[in-house]
């Protein structure tokens, strides 16, 4: 096989990469030139995979979203791009199921090119992998990631040898935004029913829901008790089987930080991360990214975070999602042997 030339012109004959990521609430595709540092040509979002799809339904997701972004890039220019590698980070794909992922990954992408792109230059993995590698602290370190979900992994020379929770918001997730997004539906319950204290969430809660959570009168409450406005608000939300919508409440705690109920909520999500950091790194010498929109964007918890690293004098970074990473993979593979 002829390895690949990286190539700096603009022409539509020039080489290009495709790198993907899927998560739970998006999927991204982009195509870019081989040679790292250059910017992509085209960026492109599509739908993210329900909690517990199937790595071939994560695949057709992040196919459909590669075939608009090769279908516009064509109409753009006038010819189809020149693919020569491709490199998908798959969220929440399973040690056991790489090598099925990787075959199906094979047989989806391989046809994107003419000539068929070679099955050593498609490269599919772990979104754990692809997010960490996006910090770009090396090949070693830390990964802590809350979104939707929330797991944290070590990883020495690219490989997973220690993981702590993703399993889940019935049995974990701690940190994730559904997991604050329940407690402060829960706090906020217990208030207006008269078993916690009194929290300023409820306010902010009902503004966001359209709904007098305090006192029913303004606007009127539509069942005539807030218990019931609010459960009925809830489960048209965030139906059974769908508690990934909670998640849409967990930006709530920081916008009223000084608030002691939101406040312990906060503290809580501080104090499981660093402790999950020392579980992973006794040593506390590892390099640290910070993933995922809980963690990765600034706020009460990613702020008190990094004043915590830099205060330990540990190197950190943040990685929004694992688009960064499926694309360093994708230009590695394009290059091998060059």
């Amino acid at each position: 096989m002829d390895p690949v030339t990286p190539s700096s012109g603009p022409s539509s004959s020039a080489p290009l990469v495709l790198a993907g990521f899927i998560g739970t609430t998006r999927s991204r595709v982009v195509l870019a030139p081989v040679a790292a540092g250059t910017s992509p040509v085209l960026d492109l979002d599509g739908p993210g995979a329900t909690p517990g799809a199937r790595p071939e339904q994560k695949l057709d997701l992040l196919g459909a979203t590669a075939h608009r972004a090769i279908d516009a890039l064509r109409e753009e220019r006038g010819a189809p791009p020149h693919l020569v590698a491709v490199s998908l980070g798959v969220h929440g794909l399973a040690h056991t199921e790489l090598e099925e992922a990787q075959s199906l990954g094979e047989g989806l992408f391989s046809p994107l090119a003419r000539p068929a792109i070679p099955a050593s230059r498609i490269v599919v993995g772990r979104g754990l992998l692809t997010s960490f590698l996006a910090g770009g602290v090396g090949d070693s370190g830390l990964l802590v990631r809350a979104g939707t979900g929330a797991v944290a992994v070590r990883i020495e020379d690219r490989r997973v040898v220690a993981r702590r929770d993703g399993m889940g918001p019935l049995l974990g997730d701690v940190g994730s935004a559904v997991w604050i997004g329940r407690r402060t539906l829960q706090v906020v319950a217990a208030d207006i029913d008269g078993r916690g204290r009194r929290t300023l969430l409820t306010e902010r809660l009902g503004d966001m829901l359209d709904l007098d959570l305090r006192d029913g009168l303004l606007p009127p409450s539509p069942t005539g008790d807030v218990r019931d406005d609010l459960a009925r608000a809830i489960a048209r939300i965030a139906p059974p089987g769908n508690l990934a919508e909670l998640g849409r409440f967990a930006p709530l705690p920081g916008t009223v930080p000084e608030d002691p109920t939101a406040r312990d909520i906060l503290d809580s999500v501080v104090r499981h991360v660093t402790e999950t950091v020392r579980q992973l790194d006794p040593a506390l010498d590892l390099p640290v990214v910070l993933a995922g929109s809980v963690l990765a964007t600034p706020g009460p918890i990613h702020d008190e975070l990094v004043t915590g690293f830099e205060a330990a004098g540990r190197e950190h970074r943040e990685a929004i999602d694992g688009l960064p990473g499926a694309l360093q993979l994708a230009r590695e593979a394009a290059t091998a042997g060059v």
